[in-house]
């Protein structure tokens, strides 16, 4: 008997600003979001892969984004980035049970840096589809 296999386009759930202009002949699907509510459907709508939260307040509160992965899907491994580095926001990331934290650079605007993590969180998932 022969087995039927269905390929999953990797799916990549960023909070956060999109880019002004994304790449078009990506074999990952990067979806935006930009608010808790926002990333609450999309979890509950397809399956994810990876999950990337910017941390830029007052727009954006990873770390409450990281708790609102955590109520969907303990496994999915969230991403948090954010130019704001102290013991708090490392606790309270610790607490929100994310799988890496990364620090963005503070010269470079939040949006911006969020994209090179996306174009990094693409390579990756490419490497492991392969």
């Amino acid at each position: 008997m022969s087995e039927i296999t269905t390929a999953v386009t990797p799916r990549i759930l960023t909070y956060g600003p999109p880019p002004a202009q994304r790449p078009s002949d990506c074999a990952v699907e990067v979806q935006y979001v930009s608010s808790p509510r926002e990333l609450s459907e999309q979890l509950t709508a397809q399956p994810v892969h990876l999950v990337l939260c910017l941390h830029a307040p007052p727009m954006f509160d990873g770390v409450d984004a990281v708790k609102t992965v955590r109520r969907f899907d303990a496994s999915v491994p969230v991403v948090l980035a954010t130019q704001v580095q102290n013991t708090r926001i490392n606790i309270q990331a610790i607490q929100s049970q994310v799988t890496w934290s990364i620090g963005l650079p503070s010269d470079v605007p939040a949006g911006e840096a969020l994209s090179y993590v996306v174009g990094d969180a693409i390579d990756w998932l490419d490497e492991q589809a392969e």
